[in-house]
């Protein structure tokens, strides 16, 4: 199917026509029809399945551009996501030339941002402090405001952001909300009650998980984490390479150690200012580095064209970010690598990646090169540990049972059945537990192979 299905105007399908765009995704799909109706939802999505024209392309269509008034508000919870979001919806304007479109970013630009504002753009997109800080005086009105989208909303969550987001949020009257997160998280259904209500329509993705990423689980034989990271970087020889630490002064100590070997590498971690992430993108744009080093702020929404290869110095204690992390290759049809290093003696979270699904090719760094590696045990930690619980609890009550001089009580022999039968149904709530963060976990390995 293509986007002539979608009742779009003729300017919209020629737009998106020209910038390459003829399919649409699945949650495309579901979700531009039901927001070009203006009805208020909460997409679910992962990273890579289009979901930015999901709430561009309903945005754009229903903006009345002969109204010089805020119509539409975009959130971002980084301002390398909002910056992205602002490049996607540039090119729109080619086709409606009437529209107005402002990007509110850095607290260092804050006076240039506000000048200018006599007439007011029709769409804004911004981070929520920055934003707050903005729209908190009345430099522009927001009595217009039709449409506001939190996007990576589970992320501003998270990160507290929404103590900003109500200082303009709730100044508008009855907008439509959309809604992107990764996880339908309780605690983020009732943050956005006050918005939208206790019941905000779900729109699921159905697409089968990205064939386009292999992973490596590489055991470094307790090598220096430096030095067997330089061997793999120099074995792999990768175009664009993304390292990810789960601290920031592990990042920081990469990026210093490969800037000492020549390598042309940069730095994005949540330390840095807006110049110096603006430069560190300009630098990737322009081919004057091909490494990449990051804290887990960049595995998030972010999006850097042609990123070859992906290395883990470590995995983070929350392992759903392993996938986010992973998400920044094999994109857009194209095939990526995603390395992690491990030592055989610490297996607990790769085991839990492959009790997860990860489908692992195992290696082994051995004198600067890659070789066939060995399989680790692929049962579940925590499983071995709920079921060992079990046992030793069965066990208990039937010493109890056994026990010596025991008279034999009526309803002694159900009372020890019923004991056991309480066992065995903890057991399995304890089992169900771990599968319900599997299959959570799971949601954040989906990558589609369609264009955002």
């Amino acid at each position: 199917m293509s986007f002539k299905g979608i009742n779009l105007s003729q300017k919209m399908l020629s737009s998106l026509s020209r910038q390459g765009f003829v399919s649409p995704s699945e949650i495309q799909l579901r979700a531009i029809p039901k927001a070009l109706k203006g009805e208020t939802l909460m997409v679910q999505s992962a990273t890579g399945t289009g979901k930015t024209l999901c709430f561009l392309v309903p945005i754009i269509e229903n903006i009345d551009l002969k109204n010089q008034n805020v119509q539409a508000i975009i959130v971002a919870p980084t301002r390398e996501l909002a910056q992205q979001i602002y490049d996607f919806a540039i090119p729109f304007v080619k086709e409606f030339p009437e529209l107005k479109i402002r990007l509110f970013k850095s607290g260092e630009e804050r006076e240039n941002t506000l000048k200018g504002l006599s007439i007011a753009p029709h769409i804004i997109i911004g981070t929520p402090g920055r934003l707050a800080d903005s729209l908190k005086n009345g430099v522009l009105s927001l009595r217009s405001v039709k449409t506001i989208v939190f996007d990576e909303a589970d992320m501003l969550l998270k990160e507290g952001y929404f103590a900003d987001i109500d200082k303009f949020a709730l100044l508008t009257h009855k907008p439509q909300y959309l809604v992107f997160s990764a996880t339908l998280e309780a605690n983020l259904a009732h943050e956005l009650e006050k918005y939208v209500g206790p019941n905000i329509p779900v729109v699921n993705e159905d697409i089968m998980t990205s064939n386009n990423v292999t992973h490596y689980l590489i055991d470094i034989r307790h090598e220096d984490k430096l030095t067997a990271l330089e061997q793999v970087i120099n074995y792999i020889n990768p175009y664009l390479l993304l390292v990810f630490a789960s601290k920031k002064e592990t990042a920081n100590e990469i990026y210093s150690y490969l800037r000492s070997r020549k390598y042309k590498v940069g730095l994005l971690t949540g330390d840095l200012n807006a110049r110096e992430r603006k430069n560190v993108m300009k630098q990737i744009k322009n081919e004057d580095i091909y490494i990449l080093v990051c804290s887990d702020m960049a595995a998030r929404g972010l999006d850097i064209n042609d990123v070859t290869d992906v290395i883990n110095v470590d995995l983070p204690n929350n392992l759903e970010f392993y996938y986010h992390r992973a998400g920044r290759t094999g994109r857009f049809n194209k095939h990526g690598n995603c390395y992690t290093f491990y030592n055989n003696d610490k297996t607990t979270k790769p085991l839990e990646l492959v009790a997860d699904g990860v489908n692992f090719v195992y290696k082994t760094l051995r004198n600067g090169e890659l070789t066939d590696g060995h399989p680790i045990e692929k049962s579940h930690p925590n499983r071995r540990k709920v079921d060992q619980e079990l046992e030793n609890t069965i066990r208990k009550i039937n010493a109890k049972a056994r026990g010596k001089n025991k008279k034999v009580k009526p309803g002694y022999k159900k009372k020890i059945k019923d004991e056991i039968a309480k066992a065995k149904q903890k057991h399995r709530r304890e089992i169900i537990k771990k599968d319900i963060r599997r299959q959570r976990v799971e949601r954040y390995r989906k990558e589609s192979n369609y264009n955002e």
